[in-house]
């Protein structure tokens, strides 16, 4: 399983603050593993559904179309004025539903890594395109939060240097966590950051009423060591913490210096409620750092 971003970075921007910090992490991510850049930007041109076929064709309707693009092309070249001369970028204009678009462009480019920013959670007056993404990208998805600052995190800034702060992966000793841990040691090749591997023991009380943490924490940062390569250890500190999944993951992050969690994205059926399970929701939403999500199909297509 191939954990290298070497041949296309796709960020889509939509112009607001947002996307301007999305940019400068994908800026970061070309920089540190030689990918090129690829920014997207897409003009949803469905009408609205009570227009008439007619509408669609109108010179009214064309016009807005080519002064909407117009104002696109404009503002894609500010960005450009952003992009160091060594990364080697281009950009991209789509049509049509976002989500579709952009799990198009990313198959056919074919993209390593896409980098994105979320709003928020998916409500009624609200649809998370980021949640969706990370579900049926073909790649990895690293998102970001409005909270979000590079700088605070790549060395314009006070605070640590990035190559101080590690990656934090979540385990749980699933065949989608295997999968994740197997790309996070081909990616540790060419990020050199200290790892760390981070397991939630769930509490459970005995027949007794005592609690049985201490044991199975014991356990489980014992098979957490097991898993670490030998040329990998002396970056990687393992951690098996009491608590629900969420909330361990999400106290490290604020805790620890980190520069990313990189972790499967769990989905469940599109029937229920939510498409994601608990923890990958609370994580993409409530980080204060960075998420590397490596999606299902990614995950499946592990060796």
């Amino acid at each position: 399983m191939t954990a290298e971003p070497a041949g296309a970075v796709l960020c889509p921007v939509d112009f607001t603050s947002l996307s301007r910090s999305s940019l400068a992490l994908a800026i970061e991510m070309c920089r540190r593993t030689g990918a090129r850049l690829v920014l997207e930007h897409n003009l949803d041109s469905r009408p609205p559904s009570y227009l008439s076929v007619g509408w669609m064709w109108s010179e009214e309707r064309e016009a807005k179309e080519r002064d909407k693009s117009d104002l696109a092309a404009e503002r894609m070249k500010k960005l450009f004025e952003e992009i160091p001369s060594e990364i080697e970028y281009e950009a991209k204009i789509t049509r049509g539903p976002v989500e579709k678009s952009l799990l198009y462009l990313a198959a056919n480019l074919p993209a390593q890594l896409m980098v994105m920013g979320t709003h928020g959670p998916s409500n009624a007056k609200h649809r998370s395109v980021t949640e969706r993404i990370i579900l049926q990208a073909p790649c990895p998805v690293l998102t970001t939060g409005e909270s979000y600052d590079p700088r605070s995190r790549f060395g314009l800034a006070a605070g640590p240097a990035a190559e101080e702060l590690a990656i934090v992966v979540p385990y749980d000793f699933s065949e989608r966590s295997r999968a994740c841990w197997r790309f996070a040691t081909a990616l540790a090749e060419r990020m050199p950051h200290r790892i760390d591997l981070l397991h939630a023991v769930r509490p459970r009380v005995s027949v007794q009423g005592e609690p049985e943490g201490l044991f199975e924490v014991d356990e489980a940062r014992a098979r957490l060591a097991a898993l670490v390569p030998e040329w990998l250890r002396e970056r990687t500190t393992v951690h098996a913490v009491p608590g629900e999944p969420a909330e361990v993951i999400l106290r490290h992050v604020r805790d620890a210096g980190t520069l990313f969690v990189l972790m499967a994205a769990h989905g469940k059926s599109p029937f229920k409620r939510f498409l994601f399970g608990t923890t990958t929701l609370e994580v993409l939403h409530g980080s204060d750092c960075p998420v590397w999500f490596v999606p299902p199909a990614v995950c499946q297509n592990a060796p």
